[in-house]
């Protein structure tokens, strides 16, 4: 009873929410879970890679989910290369098209290059429906080390 109370709460501290900031436009996730951060900011260690993944739930029928990354620091804002075209190409039990009403889960691995600076930033998350129209988005206050 006690080793399956201590696995319990590893599996939780493992999951745990990861807090995060509505955009301007577009639904908000319902749940965020960033690897290894439950409070704001986040952690980004150069050189490994981050692991995420939220759900959110379609509002429009799409074929496509196109990403869009902004990454703002010292009050400049800038468009993150993303490398993935589709997001569609990593949701979990779910592929496209996708249908009005869909929940659906993504999963994000993305590296964070040694050379970037020490910095504090935020990092808008955004996927667009076919016609263009924001179908999630949020904003994650990180820090690279």
């Amino acid at each position: 009873m006690f080793i399956g109370s201590i696995v319990a709460c590893l599996l939780v501290a493992t999951v745990a929410a990861t807090p995060f900031t509505n955009c301007q436009e577009g639904a908000p996730p319902t749940a965020l879970r960033v690897e290894g951060c439950d409070k704001a900011p986040c952690k980004l260690r150069r050189g490994t890679n981050v692991s995420a993944e939220w759900d959110f739930s379609v509002n429009a029928d799409t074929e496509h989910l196109t990403p869009r990354v902004r990454a703002t620091t010292l009050g400049i804002t800038v468009n993150y290369p993303f490398p993935q075209k589709d997001a569609c190409e990593t949701l979990e039990d779910k592929s496209c098209p996708l249908i009005a009403g869909d929940n659906v889960t993504y999963k994000l691995t993305m590296p964070v290059a040694r050379f970037y600076p020490i910095v504090s930033l935020s990092i808008e998350f955004a996927f667009l429906d076919d016609a263009g129209q924001v179908a999630v988005c949020f904003k994650l206050a990180a820090k690279t080390v």
